[in-house]
């Protein structure tokens, strides 16, 4: 928050209905042309979401995994068709499929120094003590539309 009382950046751990209501109360505070940066989680994401939906998070950025994000369609529809578009269910799936791929990389892991995993759930790398670390796709409602943040 600004010296002003002006929102510079918020992040949001809200469900799509949660963040529905909260999005538009930070607007009306700050006024819509405020230039704060609203970030959320996937929790705030609504896969199955209808244009008004879209139209109104305008802006908002958002944590996705890959899978999600478009990295990988078949998986992301075979997870999804399993799990009955439950999108929660499919992150879990999209992790055992990178659990499996980790366990049988986990030697090339350990003693290559950089070496990485763009995988299901995050690009994936391990510290020299064996912490396995995951960077996000980031995705913003752009028009109407599901865009990759820049």
């Amino acid at each position: 928050i600004t010296s002003g009382g002006r929102v510079d950046a918020v992040y949001i751990l809200a469900t799509p209905e949660e963040i529905g209501f909260i999005k538009p109360m930070i607007a009306m505070r700050n006024g819509t042309q405020s230039g704060a940066t609203l970030y959320a989680s996937s929790r705030s994401a609504q896969g199955t979401s209808g244009p008004d939906f879209r139209l109104e998070m305008e802006g908002l950025q958002y944590s996705e995994i890959p899978m999600l994000a478009g990295g990988n369609m078949p998986l992301m529809q075979q997870a999804l068709s399993a799990v009955h578009n439950d999108y929660s269910l499919a992150r879990m799936y999209a992790m055992g499929v990178d659990a499996w791929t980790l366990a049988n990389h986990f030697s090339q892991m350990r003693q290559v120094q950089g070496f990485e995993i763009n995988g299901n759930t995050g690009a994936l790398t391990a510290s020299p003590d064996c912490v396995i670390n995951r960077k996000l796709s980031w995705l913003k409602y752009q028009q109407g539309e599901i865009v990759p943040a820049s």
